[in-house]
């Protein structure tokens, strides 16, 4: 699950960043058809002002390294901010457009990256790409000296897999690094 997500070589590098030893699995992740078809049909089902993709959250991948605390996590779902809210400040602090409506945030000294993209579905509610962005989340835990480039790397690869595997209409465009 995680390989088909981030690719080997990305989730090799992901363990020599963490400090080597024995990378392990932390959840029974869903098949990625699964993961897309479900998020897929949360946004056919959501309406403007429906709150129920709140807890709609998938982790298709926790990792860590056996005998430590050290953790990667990555975190999918439908955004409870809209892009404008974003763009307004109402989403909070820290949020960085990269352009089409594309907004990261980084946290914890590079080392938690949010991403909020446009992402139409197909069969939705007209407004759900202006009102119910994709959101990619990724996190490393216990791991002070993390390259932060390789997670944005990693945000961004999970983010295009998403974008084309749901897929989005609107083909938004992710960089290849948050």
């Amino acid at each position: 699950m995680c390989n088909e997500l981030f690719g080997a070589g990305r989730i090799d590098r992901l363990q020599g960043e963490m400090g080597g030893g024995t990378l392990a699995v932390l959840n029974a992740g869903t098949p990625v058809d699964e993961l897309m078809s479900g998020r897929a049909s949360v946004a056919r089902s959501w309406k403007p002002g429906s709150e129920a993709h709140y807890a709609n959250t998938s982790r298709p991948c926790d990792l860590g390294i056996d005998g430590t605390s050290k953790r990667f996590h990555a975190y999918v779902g439908w955004s409870v901010d809209s892009p404008e809210d974003i763009r307004a400040g109402d989403a909070g602090e820290g949020w960085q457009s990269l352009g089409r409506d594309v907004y990261v945030r980084r946290e914890d000294g590079g080392l938690h990256l949010t991403a909020a993209i446009p992402c139409k579905i197909e069969g939705s509610h007209k407004a759900q790409e202006a009102e119910l962005p994709l959101e990619v989340e990724t996190e490393v835990r216990n791991v002070p000296e993390f390259d932060t480039e390789l997670l944005s790397e990693m945000t961004a690869q999970l983010a295009r897999k998403l974008a084309h595997g749901l897929p989005c209409r609107n083909d938004p465009a992710v960089p290849s690094e948050l």
